[in-house]
Order: structure tokens, then sequence, then C-alpha cells
């Protein structure tokens, strides 16, 4: 059964007509961040995620959560006509961001990102989970490949690169498939056995995004 997916960069005054539209929507947004946005990330995030903010020793990572979320706020704001400081998110065991019981308005979401492009997976019709990586060399492909795939992919996988695709990218569009696959499932990394087992939920729907519409300072 074919996905119906809509792309929009953030900001998207849209969001929330066109999630009703399809099965989900993919936002993008940029994730660089000078003094100003930050001062206005800290302003709409809560206590437990300014605690978190605060915990990085890293500055640029510190800063990319503290915009990533922020954004995060705004997206789910707008879908659920609330305030992005009054979403009321809360995080899961494995860390998994999701609304808290009770949120009027049903959404799912899920959230990616790599160096400085956010991405977000919104829907109103079931879990999401969304992956995404930069396209790279990858030296162990291989041995990575055998401890994270299943059997079907790992063959998938080596037809790709017998047929000449570079093996850092065919990896990791496997890799992208199954990062996605575990958040949806909500379970993270922890459900990494039971998907190399070949268990899977009912009604699971793979798709791959082979373009993005990119943010334009990271076009």
């Amino acid at each position: 059964m074919t996905i119906r997916l809509l792309q929009r960069r953030w900001p998207a005054p849209d969001l929330a007509i066109a999630i009703g539209t399809c099965d989900a929507v993919i936002c993008t947004a940029s994730l660089l961040a000078g003094d100003r946005d930050v001062q206005q990330s800290l302003d709409v995030l809560n206590a437990a995620e300014r605690a978190r903010y605060r915990a990085y020793t890293n500055d640029i990572v510190s800063r990319r959560f503290l915009g990533g979320r922020r954004m995060l706020r705004e997206m789910l704001g707008v879908v659920l006509h609330l305030s992005p400081r009054d979403v009321p998110l809360r995080e899961g065991l494995h860390g998994k961001p999701f609304l808290a019981a009770g949120t009027p308005g049903c959404v799912w979401f899920s959230v990616s990102h790599t160096d400085d492009l956010l991405v977000v997976a919104l829907s109103r019709t079931a879990d999401v989970g969304v992956d995404v990586e930069r396209a790279r060399a990858f030296d162990q492909w291989q041995r990575v490949a055998d401890r994270v795939l299943d059997a079907q992919e790992r063959s998938q996988l080596d037809l790709a690169v017998n047929a000449g695709e570079d093996p850092g990218e065919a990896f990791l569009r496997h890799w992208c498939r199954v990062e996605a696959e575990l958040k949806a499932v909500g379970c993270g990394i922890h459900g990494l056995d039971a998907h190399r087992a070949g268990l899977r939920p009912r009604g699971l729907r793979l798709a791959d995004l082979t373009a993005l519409a990119l943010p334009e300072d990271l076009a």
C-alpha cells in the first residue's frame, strides 16, 4: 500500500491542514542558531528540557538540541492549536518524546537530525518513525551490517553493492530504515534483537525519502 507523504520546510503555516490530507508530513528545518535563537528557544522549553540543554558539554550539540526541541514544539503547536510553550511534551523510557495522555487532538511524531538538519515526521493516522543520515564512506559497513540487519536486509544490501552502489550509502539507507522502524515501535535500539529476528508490528510500512526539501541555508 502506497504511503501518502507530504514535505514541508519549516516554518509551514499550512501544517495543520496538510497533516489531515496524507499519512504523514515530513518537515525539515535548519539547526543553525545564533545567540538570539538560543534565548528564544530557552523561553519556550520546560524546566526538564532546559536542564538537559545545560547538561551538554558540547556547545554545538546543546544548541542543536535546543533548536530542535523548540521547533518540534512549534510544529506540534500549529497542529494542536497551542502555543509552543503549552505543548505537553514528555519523554518515554527510551528517550522518545511523546504527548501527555489526554492531549486534545491526536498526533504522532518522530524526530531525527544529522549535523544541522532537523527532520520531523508528523501523522494523525498512526505512530511514525523517521531517521536521516549524511551520506558518507563507511569502512566497517560489512561488520556493522552483520550485527544490525536481518537476513533479508543483509542480502538486499549485498545485491546493491554488487550492482555498483557505494557501500557506505547503501548501508546507511538500510540503517535509516531500521532506525525509523525502531522509533515507530517506540523501543529504540533496545528492539534491535527483535528486528533481526524478523519480528515486526502488524501494519508496518516503510518509505524511502529519496529527496528532501532542504532548508535554504543548508541546501
